[in-house]
């Protein structure tokens, strides 16, 4: 969020782990504040910022699970 207090330090914890070679992804929202997925009642935008970080949390728990995907919790794929 680019009006998140917090997006220096994102920012920064980004650029480490980039510089160790890490896996990760990094997405500024503009114009809106910290917190403001909690605000998907509120707008589409919102509920839809919310599927996609579902959805992409279901897809790192699935690779992280080995070959044996009978482990594997079953989670609603969210489609908006």
């Amino acid at each position: 969020c680019a009006r998140d207090p917090f997006i220096d330090d994102n920012v920064e914890f980004a650029r480490r782990l980039r510089s160790l070679n890490v896996p990760h992804h990094l997405n500024v929202v503009d114009k809106w504040p910290h917190g403001f997925l909690d605000f998907g009642f509120a707008s589409d935008d919102v509920a839809q910022f919310n599927i996609e970080i579902i959805n992409m949390l279901q897809n790192i728990v699935q690779q992280s699970y080995s070959n044996d995907t009978s482990d594997i919790p079953s989670v609603p794929t969210f489609i908006g």
